[in-house]
């Protein structure tokens, strides 16, 4: 096995996957693994259309509405969408979060039985979103486009937090996030939904907005084609 470096992030495979380290660690720091078959879907999704996810999209009215999800990160809400109902297609540009999100869905494909939410989620692509916008032909990418920039997480004791932390560290913020929310609105059928702190300043005038506890999503709908 390949020595560890001294500094910085890396990725070693173990037996419960690909796992994301970081040299300064403790000893007794298990890393970032992702298990998309641990129950954390199904209990996200256990809201059904009430949540607040749910009510962003629109599933009441579309119950099978297709998502692209153009800010994959660690595959949670990519997941709990399918486990909703949804086509679901991510994209993720960084390529440490692809690598895990990857090695996760290849790993639930695996299992015995797999999951059934994991048909709905039928495409992971390795692109940055604004490109693959921008290339894509002139047909919508997606009834729903859906954005959750890198935002600031004042807790990180829990292992949530500490995820959301190492991933800040990794991956910096998402300076374009703006020009990303144009182009999406130009390539949505529907809607642009974006997730935000609850506190957070929106990134434009949402059309209408759906509150969470801690996180609020800003909703605006598809762009007039030619506008």
């Amino acid at each position: 096995m390949a020595q560890a470096p001294a500094d910085g992030f890396y990725l070693q495979y173990e037996t419960s996957g690909l796992t994301l380290r970081h040299a300064q660690a403790g000893p007794n720091d298990q890393g970032l693994c992702l298990d998309l078959r641990d129950g954390g879907v199904e209990r996200r999704a256990a809201g059904g259309r009430k949540s607040p996810l749910a009510k962003a999209i629109g599933l009441r009215r579309h119950p099978d509405s297709s998502v692209l999800d153009t800010t994959c990160g660690l595959g949670r809400d990519a997941a709990t969408l399918a486990a909703l109902g949804c086509r679901v297609a991510t994209i993720e540009r960084h390529p440490v979060l692809f690598a895990l999100v990857a090695d996760a869905r290849e790993r639930a494909a695996a299992a015995e039985p797999p999951p059934v939410w994991l048909e709905y989620w039928h495409a992971n692509h390795r692109a940055d979103a604004i490109r693959y916008l921008a290339d894509a032909d002139a047909t919508p990418a997606a009834d729903v486009i859906y954005i959750d920039p890198m935002f600031e997480s004042t807790r990180r004791k829990a292992r949530p937090q500490k995820a959301l932390a190492w991933l800040g560290e990794l991956v910096g913020g998402d300076t374009d996030v703006a020009d990303l929310l144009a182009y999406a609105r130009r390539r949505a059928a529907r809607q642009v939904v974006v997730k935000q702190h609850a506190r957070s300043a929106p990134l434009a005038p949402p059309d209408r907005t759906v509150e969470g506890k801690a996180i609020r999503f800003d909703i605006y709908l598809a762009a007039t084609p030619g506008a």
